[in-house]
């Protein structure tokens, strides 16, 4: 098998910190470059109701909001790639991107070529099914690669 990037999606989750010791150890047996994602759904309204246009207020609340929601993503990325680069991949990127976390990694695997996903079965997402978190669902029935999930 031929693997030449990795693909880790992470929330911060201790299943993703397991996944990410296992992507961690694949890339630097396989000499893979290793691409570390948080995926952000989108929270607050996309269009304001007229009714609400007048409220500035809201839409601030609502910008800071997104804006809290980015850097707290940004942070975990960091983290991430901080401990992958103590880990041995020799070459490691963080990407964070809003929108639903399992099509935007399927997404992000596409467009980017990548190989190999490696990801925790479940997250903080909440428990929505019994044996696998529903991101780490999608992302089995979505991803153009093979897909290693980390219990």
């Amino acid at each position: 098998m031929d693997i030449k990037l990795i693909l880790h999606p992470t929330d911060g989750s201790p299943n993703a910190a397991r996944a990410l010791d296992v992507a961690c150890g694949m890339a630097r047996d396989y000499g893979a470059r290793l691409l570390i994602l948080n995926a952000q759904r989108r929270h607050g309204l996309d269009v304001m109701p007229e009714e609400l246009e007048a409220y500035r207020r809201v839409e601030h609340v609502r910008v800071t909001d997104a804006e809290l929601r980015r850097a707290a993503a940004q942070a975990t990325v960091d983290a991430a790639v901080e401990t992958a680069r103590g880990n041995g991949p020799t070459e490691v990127e963080g990407l964070v991107v809003e929108g639903d976390p399992g099509r935007v990694v399927a997404d992000v695997a596409k467009d980017r070529g990548v190989d190999l996903i490696v990801m925790g079965s479940r997250g903080y997402t909440g428990i929505q099914e019994l044996l696998l978190g529903s991101v780490t669902h999608k992302v089995l029935h979505a991803a153009p690669c093979n897909c290693l999930v980390v219990r």
